[in-house]
């Protein structure tokens, strides 16, 4: 339902006056938040009134924005289902082997993987991080970990690569510096974080290429990303497996690429982690 509705905003917006569009363009960027702001809110994010509100929910079909948000409210359900799962999965007191459930719930969403789909993606990935000026990588919270762990392992062989971190005091400052030439790649899952929105919102505007690996492609993320690619955390195992396996096939293809520099700079850290004494031997 919320995709039709969703289809039916963008083919009618030509259409609709002034204020409509406002709103139009408030719920493109913002639809999780639709499920929690009362219309009072929505008309001052949107600058209009809570009539006009009204007006464009009984445009759509429905009695008032009450019945239009339960749309919304609906689709928020079903994306916070996973966390239910894994609450019943802590309750559920018949289960005879928690390790192997977890690792049968991991091969199954990998065997979900549209393989041809998501190599076409990491190809065109590729290509936009060799073309970029500078690489941002951003992550928050629970995705705060993928985010470094692509960060981390990219940095051995491409220069010019920034971890943007919450609450960091210089994030102002690497945005700051940031130009058109460069390439944002966020990674999200529901719920998304206001600092991952506000960041990515940031280079979209700014004019540069946004690449998204999240978990629906129809969210207040992927509406405002070039590139989409998505992943599942699945439900009782609630696993970042599927997308540790994605980023690692991202980071082989980019070390394939440009093969003689990568091993180039890969002994030359291993040479300066040798000096150094940086790890134990055994």
């Amino acid at each position: 339902m919320k995709k039709e509705i969703l289809k039916q905003l963008e083919s009618n917006y030509a259409t609709f006056s002034k204020s409509f569009k406002k709103i139009v363009d408030f719920i493109r960027f913002n639809q999780s938040i639709i499920s929690f702001i009362s219309i009072n809110e929505l008309a001052k994010e949107t600058q209009t009134s809570p009539a006009t509100i009204t007006r464009f929910s009984k445009n759509l079909g429905f009695k008032g924005y009450p019945e239009f948000q339960k749309i919304f409210q609906k689709e928020v359900e079903k994306e916070t289902s996973h966390m239910k799962e894994f609450r019943e999965s802590i309750n559920d007191e018949n289960s005879e082997s928690i390790l192997r459930e977890v690792i049968e719930s991991n091969i199954e969403l990998l065997e979900e993987i549209n393989v041809e789909l998501l190599e076409k993606q990491l190809d065109q990935a590729v290509e936009w991080i060799k073309d970029s000026r500078k690489l941002y990588i951003l992550g928050a919270r629970g995705s705060y970990a993928l985010a470094y762990y692509l960060y981390f392992m990219l940095k051995e062989f491409r220069e010019d690569v920034e971890l943007m971190i919450s609450g960091a005091s210089d994030f102002t400052d690497r945005l700051l510096y940031s130009q058109k030439e460069d390439l944002l790649l966020t990674i999200s899952f529901h719920p998304y974080t206001n600092f991952t929105c506000q960041v990515t919102e940031f280079f979209k505007e700014q004019g540069n290429r946004v690449i998204t690996i999240t978990d629906k492609k129809d969210s207040t993320l992927g509406n405002i990303s070039d590139l989409v690619i998505t992943t599942k955390q699945g439900g009782k195992a609630y696993t970042f497996v599927p997308g540790i396996v994605m980023l690692n096939a991202l980071l082989f293809k980019l070390g394939k690429d440009n093969k003689e520099n990568t091993i180039e700079r890969l002994d030359k850290l291993k040479s300066i982690t040798d000096r150094f004494n940086i790890y134990k031997d055994n």
